[in-house]
């Protein structure tokens, strides 16, 4: 029958256990609204880049109202796109990618409470290992001390 501590030890332990997988699943989704955030950060970038040429072309004048108007539809096109992205770097980083860092870190505190649990239970299981082994050692010695003193007196009353 197990002991109390080892039992304890035990369950430490599957919590360890179980903690590290939470905390590695936490860092992997993390990882993953990272990318998202640089993929959205990228496409920001990329509409932003356009709006830019685009108005960096506007020094050329349309020839007629038709080519101004369907110009600027173009770049207010190009403005929306750019703001949209924006926003949605935005709201991803205060969202999404927040919650994963929040619960990564919360991940990682539970991971390590549970490592510190897991290793006082091994402490308290090794001090009780070491007390039995010194039981048995001190039985071991005064078995052979009677044994000794037995023979002692057995060997004194032979005639």
């Amino acid at each position: 029958m197990p002991s109390p501590l080892h039992s304890l030890l035990d369950l430490r332990f599957a919590a360890e256990q179980a903690a590290r997988l939470n905390l590695e699943d936490a860092i992997a989704a993390r990882v993953n609204e990272d990318e998202e955030q640089a993929r959205l950060v990228e496409c920001w970038r990329l509409a932003r880049a356009k709006l830019l040429r685009e108005e960096s072309r506007g020094e050329h004048a349309p020839k007629n109202a038709a080519q101004a108007q369907t110009r600027e539809r173009y770049r207010e096109r190009l403005e929306e796109e750019a703001t949209g992205a924006a926003l949605s770097a935005e709201e991803h980083l205060e969202g999404a990618l927040a919650s994963a860092r929040r619960a990564e870190s919360e991940a990682r505190a539970a991971y390590e409470a549970a490592r510190v649990a897991l290793e006082a239970a091994a402490k308290l299981q090794e001090r009780a290992d070491a007390e039995a082994a010194k039981l048995v050692k001190r039985r071991d010695e005064e078995a052979a001390g009677d044994h000794a003193a037995a023979a002692f007196v057995r060997n004194r009353n032979r005639p």
